[in-house]
């Protein structure tokens, strides 16, 4: 395990820190399209939407469609084969009518869809009388979590059988356990943070810091070599986020990537200002009209500072031997080099399909990204080709709804479940991928 305590990778961070479009349209348009199977035979009778718009296709498999919005979600269900997904654009020459070709694979050879078996779900840590709060997926496959048994609370680490091979008691209510950028392990508190080390059949935790500020500053950090760093900053109400790359050695640092949503950002500012008060003015009003007034902007305010800004989400992730930052509000996504040099970009829709929870979700080996979905509390997980964009796969968690801190591992997705007759259980549960 590489290992750096809380002051070399802070300091770093303290370092970096003083170093110096959307496609939404609202357009009308017609969608034209013809469904066939893989031999080229028309299916009829199809469901079609588009968008929020419904239709079904005739006996010679078109359908005609008018739609407001684009990207839109085209989905389209037939008894006879899977769920066939896909995203609408825009022309870049606008015309009013957009013509699409879906070919739905039978069953028998789709691959696309994957569906689980109970066989294929496995209980991870099989004590009912462990409540698991976090876990981490180890690189040697075995797990690290914190539990309570007993109203005692522990960090526990298994072995791939699911057997305790190692413990140690911990203070009361964790919060989380959290992997940085240098693969060092913490436990987080509401009030602390707590570094730790698993050493073979040794575990250990450090003296602990104060969470104010360093967890902030250890979420900063996304990547981390012998020669580079990358962290980035918010600001503009976080509707603006920038990637900065220090080298190590010089300590120079360069901008490597910035993204914003302009729209909201000026959106929040009118909100803001339209809701504008001293402080001090709520406490000295004396006629109970203005002071109503007063309280209603501060309620207003409040709304507006814990609800309404909600960060910009555009990602950076490691995947095989470069950095992708995934730039929602742009639909692209762009690949560096882990030396900071751009090589190429591509379009990306996936955050288009419905029940998207602003989520994806790399594998511990660093070499497969998924973006998430949930309906209805069933979670979906669609894997997104890195040299595209485009979805490759999907995968189902059919077993257990709402499944919780989500881990891919192998050719496992690990998950907590919460026991829905005793909400004070929660439980470790692995699914295949395959």
């Amino acid at each position: 395990m590489k290992h750096l305590n809380h002051t070399g990778l802070i300091f770093l961070l303290l370092f970096a820190g003083g170093a110096t479009n959307t496609t939404w349209s609202q357009v009308e348009a017609i969608v034209k399209g013809k469904v066939t199977n893989e031999k080229g035979t028309p299916v009829k009778n199809a469901a079609i939407k588009v968008g929020s718009r419904d239709a079904r296709t005739n006996d010679n498999g078109f359908f005609v469609v008018k739609n407001t919005e684009f990207p839109a979600q085209l989905t389209v269900n037939h008894p006879l084969y899977p769920e066939y997904l896909d995203m609408i654009l825009l022309p870049e020459k606008w015309k009013d009518t957009i013509r699409v070709s879906v070919v739905l694979l039978g069953k028998e050879t789709q691959i696309e869809e994957v569906t689980v078996s109970a066989e294929q779900i496995f209980w991870v840590y099989p004590r009912k009388q462990a409540n698991v709060l976090d876990f981490l997926v180890q690189p040697d496959d075995g797990i690290l979590l914190c539990c309570s048994d007993e109203n005692r609370y522990f960090m526990r680490s298994l072995n791939t059988k699911g057997e305790k091979t190692n413990e140690i008691p911990i203070r009361n209510h964790p919060k989380k356990l959290y992997r940085d950028c240098m693969e060092t392990i913490h436990l987080i508190y509401s009030d602390s943070i707590y570094e730790t080390a698993v050493v073979n059949n040794s575990m250990g935790i450090f003296q602990p810091l104060a969470l104010s500020g360093i967890y902030n500053l250890l979420k900063s950090c996304v990547y981390k070599d012998d020669k580079n760093l990358v962290k980035y900053n918010y600001s503009n109400e976080d509707q603006r986020i920038e990637y900065l790359a220090i080298n190590i050695q010089s300590k120079r640092s360069k901008t490597l990537y910035v993204g914003e949503d302009r729209t909201e950002y000026r959106q929040m500012g009118e909100y803001e200002y339209e809701h504008y008060m001293a402080d001090e003015k709520m406490f000295h009003s004396q006629d109970s009209d203005e002071l109503k007034k007063t309280r209603k902007i501060w309620s207003n305010k409040q709304f507006y500072e814990l609800i309404v800004i909600n960060p910009v989400y555009i990602p950076l992730f490691e995947l095989n031997d470069s950095l992708f930052i995934f730039d929602h509000v742009n639909d692209s996504a762009v690949v560096f080099t882990k030396d900071g040099m751009r090589v190429r970009s591509f379009p990306i829709f996936y955050q288009y399909f419905d029940g998207w929870k602003k989520e994806l979700i790399t594998n511990l080996e660093k070499t497969k990204i998924f973006a998430r979905y949930d309906s209805e509390g069933i979670t979906t997980l669609r894997e997104i080709n890195p040299t595209n964009g485009k979805i490759q796969r999907t995968i189902q968690l059919e077993k257990h709804v709402f499944p919780e801190h989500l881990q891919i591992h192998g050719d496992f997705i690990y998950y907590i479940y919460k026991d829905y007759l005793d909400q004070s259980m929660h439980y470790i549960f692995k699914q295949h991928l395959e």
